[in-house]
């Protein structure tokens, strides 16, 4: 087994679209048993899989109704169980997906927190204390139930907001304090879930939009903050060594409130974004892997530095991320050869990287489909996944799937097949990441007077983005690692635009 959290390689499936066993069209439990070993042989010692909850699927299984029970579509509790054991067979770890946030207005808590006489569940979600009242600062769901009073939704309609109570107390007759007894209710409720799963043995938890329990907490999220450590104190007695990884992507706030890593999620101003999938106003690639731009370049290189001084300060971990299932497929912004250098970036950069089933072999985003249970633009990154060329590409042998597939993608099959295709670079890689410490430690310098270069201890990485040559003085290092188009003269790796190595400093 893994036996700390910085050595993890995470692979990301959406159950959905992942592998079909019992010819419904839909990928389900024993289909993720089906495929570990393809997982594991890959390298990667962990998985993380989204939402297995009961949902009505109004928004692709974040939407809750029953946080105990497996939905049916996937298997039972029972075939969860088995999952779990087959996992740690392998020596790799299980991280559930956790949604603290919300539930479905379909939850019977809900259900009966909408009652118009008190009970129990009144306060477990955030609601006002009329129908009519306007707010700007929240988004409000009002006229659908005999209770008087407006439900606060997080994002989507259906998703009712659990009440974490308030920093910043702007309308006292109907919001809670974040320190009042009565939101204690909702701490407790989240932490009885994390115990239950706990307790049948998962290894940790990928905490959906982690940032967003305690409401008008400002940019400093000091009350959620706040609130997260009191949830890790509270169950660290009894299970001290799960881990947890937050869709924040502010490590200074995720890092100092107990989560283990923090997603760099594709947002605008990071540098992956930067690298991997900058757009201009008119939609027009131009991520600094297709197109160098230094004022871009010099952002990026900020950005790290600024994200790596926060997970040393904090003793956690940056997880970079290749995408996910709410994330437009890599492959539709990068070439081949572009891709490539994605991933070596990707797999000898600090942290706990984090891997979406199908980025593997190159799978494309289809933008033509429309939406499919509340996917919207995000539907066409969860088509199936393709692994040979039977039926429904190995997804399912059922005569309809979910989606369909995505035919401009190539499949598992076939890039193992290629020694130098996109799926073995990644298998080499994630080869060399398990092999040496000291690529999974966070220690990170970007090399001076050498304009995108970074040592890794006794590793060096360099990528030509520009289209003049590079060329590496070979006397003190080793090539661990060529991609694309580098040669060797007289001691001398010459790097072509879009080449890139990974060196090893020689022992004296």
């Amino acid at each position: 087994m893994v036996k700390d959290f910085k050595d993890c390689n995470v692979y990301e499936i959406y159950p959905n679209n992942f592998c079909d066993t019992n010819e419904d069209g839909y990928g389900d439990i024993n289909g993720i048993i089906k495929k570990l070993d393809y997982i594991k042989n890959l390298g990667f010692n962990a998985i993380w899989v989204n939402s297995l909850y009961e949902s009505k699927y109004l928004d692709g299984g974040y939407d809750v109704t029953d946080f105990y029970k497996i939905s049916p579509r996937y298997g039972t509790m029972e075939d969860f169980e088995n999952l779990l054991n087959e996992v740690h067979k392998r020596q790799m770890l299980f991280i559930m997906e956790l949604i603290p946030g919300h539930a479905s207005i379909y939850h019977p808590d809900f259900v009966k927190s909408s009652l118009p006489t008190k009970n129990e569940m009144s306060d477990l979600f955030i609601w006002t204390d009329d129908p009519w009242s306007w707010y700007d600062d929240c988004q409000l769901i009002r006229g659908c139930y005999d209770r008087s009073g407006a439900y606060v939704i997080n994002f989507f309609a259906h998703q009712a907001a659990i009440n974490y109570g308030y920093n910043k107390i702007t309308h006292p007759s109907w919001q809670m304090s974040y320190k009042d007894k009565r939101v204690l209710k909702a701490r407790y409720y989240l932490e009885d879930i994390m115990r239950f799963y706990l307790k049948k043995g998962v290894d940790g938890f990928r905490v959906d939009m982690a940032d967003s329990l305690v409401k008008n907490d400002g940019t400093t999220k000091e009350a959620t903050i706040w609130l997260w450590q009191q949830i890790r104190k509270d169950l660290k007695n009894d299970f001290p060594n799960f881990v947890m990884t937050s869709e924040w992507c502010e490590p200074n706030q995720a890092l100092q409130a107990g989560f283990d890593s923090d997603f760099v999620l594709d947002h605008n101003d990071n540098f992956l974004h930067y690298l991997f999938r900058e757009r201009t106003k008119d939609g027009e690639n131009i991520p600094l892997l297709h197109k160098f731009e230094q004022k871009l370049f010099n952002k990026f290189k900020k950005d790290i530095i600024n994200r790596c001084d926060c997970a040393t300060h904090y003793k956690g971990h940056l997880s970079l991320i290749s995408g996910n299932h709410d994330t437009e497929r890599l492959a539709n912004f990068l070439t081949e050869e572009e891709l490539r250098l994605a991933y070596l970036f990707l797999l000898t950069m600090v942290g706990v990287p984090y891997i979406y089933a199908g980025d593997e072999i190159m799978m494309y985003q289809d933008r033509s489909l429309s939406s499919v249970e509340g996917g919207y633009q995000r539907t066409g990154c969860r088509t199936p996944m393709r692994f040979d060329h039977s039926k429904n590409y190995g997804f399912s042998n059922s005569d309809k799937t979910y989606l369909p597939s995505n035919e401009q993608s190539s499949t598992v099959l076939d890039m193992e097949k290629d020694e130098n295709s996109l799926l073995n670079l990644i298998k080499r890689l994630l080869e060399i990441r398990n092999e040496n410490e000291s690529l999974r430690d966070d220690n990170f310098s970007f090399v001076e007077r050498t304009y995108f270069a970074y040592d890794r201890n006794n590793f060096r990485v360099y990528i030509n983005l520009k289209t003049e040559d590079v060329v590496v003085d070979l006397t003190k290092y080793e090539v661990v690692l060529n991609v694309n188009d580098c040669c060797i003269e007289n001691d001398k790796l010459i790097l072509k635009h879009h080449g890139g190595c990974l060196l090893k400093r020689k022992e004296n």
